[in-house]
């Protein structure tokens, strides 16, 4: 945008370049997510292990501190992966979302395989784990994302 002063103050034209505030990053909530999730999928496997699902397999006992550990590791990697896209996709907010429904879909193979023998109940209360942890983290994410769009994308027309 130029900016023409008075003609008796005119010297030159002057340059003036809107300024914007930048948004809050989407980590901060990823985090509290992250934390919600896991203590959800903790509090899933106890309750499992209660009701006597068998935590065994083939190469042992899988303990409970499994859950937490990797629910935070996973959800700390959707978080990185939401950051990125926030800067380099057209649409942050689908891409993220549709990436983190094909990545929980391939969290899910491993449990489903027959390689570490693990008990059909167990495997349906991994599979439930995962489901729940993404279905916690995935949107408390995605909702920030949606705020942050506006950072340099043109608006839909709908929207304004």
């Amino acid at each position: 945008m130029t900016l023409y002063l008075p003609e008796h103050r005119r010297t030159t034209a002057v340059e003036i370049t809107p300024v914007r505030e930048r948004p809050a990053p989407v980590w901060p909530r990823g985090l509290v997510a992250t934390a919600v999730a896991a203590i959800t999928t903790t509090l899933m496997a106890v309750i499992a292990k209660a009701a006597g699902v068998d935590f065994g397999s083939s190469v042992g006992v899988v303990p409970l501190a499994a859950f937490p550990m990797l629910t935070v590791y996973c959800s700390l990697i959707g978080i990185i992966i939401a950051e990125v896209m926030i800067r380099v996709a057209k649409m942050p907010r689908s891409t993220f979302q549709i990436t983190m429904i094909v990545l929980t879909g391939l969290s899910l193979v491993p449990d489903v395989l027959p390689f570490f023998e693990f008990d059909l109940t167990f495997v349906g209360a991994l599979c439930l784990t995962h489901v729940v942890a993404a279905a916690i983290v995935v949107p408390l994410i995605a909702v920030r994302m949606e705020e942050r769009r506006g950072l340099g994308l043109p608006t839909p027309a709908h929207r304004r």
